[in-house]
């Protein structure tokens, strides 16, 4: 790849949940997720709701969602999570978007955006061992395996 691409990260906000809606609901997407099924609606609406919230950010499950753009176009949604390890971060990436290096792009937005929302550094990831592109950006970004559990490895930021 000759360079990375131009990207934003903005607040999640209910407008975005159809964009959101049309990820939970692609079974591309969510094959490393959770049972690797597609969302049901219900289960979506939920997830949404709870990320508006906005939870005080030192309370333990407190969430933070980000909508990503390229060009005013939605590429994916960044979401961060206070857990007793530190903060984790997840990224979804649209099929469309797939192979351009727009995931490297959305954990270092992440990294500098979550890192500055929360105040810390202890940032965390869960990864499925299955999903090696995944594991991929966050070595590349210093994240080292700490633990397995759960069918899923847990990586923090060195």
């Amino acid at each position: 790849m000759l360079y990375a691409p131009s990207i934003d990260l903005r607040p999640f906000h209910v407008s975005d949940t159809a964009f959101f809606a049309r990820l939970a609901s692609d079974e591309r997407v969510t094959r490393f997720i959770g049972n690797g099924q597609p969302w049901e609606q219900q289960t979506i609406q939920d997830r949404v709701t709870a990320a508006l919230r906005q939870d005080p950010l030192d309370m333990v499950g407190a969430s933070r969602w980000y909508l990503v753009t390229e060009a005013n176009e939605p590429v994916g949604i960044v979401v961060s999570s206070l857990k007793d390890e530190g903060v984790e971060i997840g990224y979804w990436v649209s099929p469309d978007h797939w192979g351009r290096g727009i995931a490297g792009a959305m954990v270092d937005g992440a990294l500098a955006t979550i890192s500055e929302v929360y105040g810390t550094r202890q940032l965390v990831a869960r990864v499925d061992p299955a999903n090696a592109a995944s594991a991929k950006v966050l070595t590349r970004r210093g994240f080292q395996l700490r633990s397995s559990h759960d069918e899923l490895d847990l990586c923090t930021l060195a």
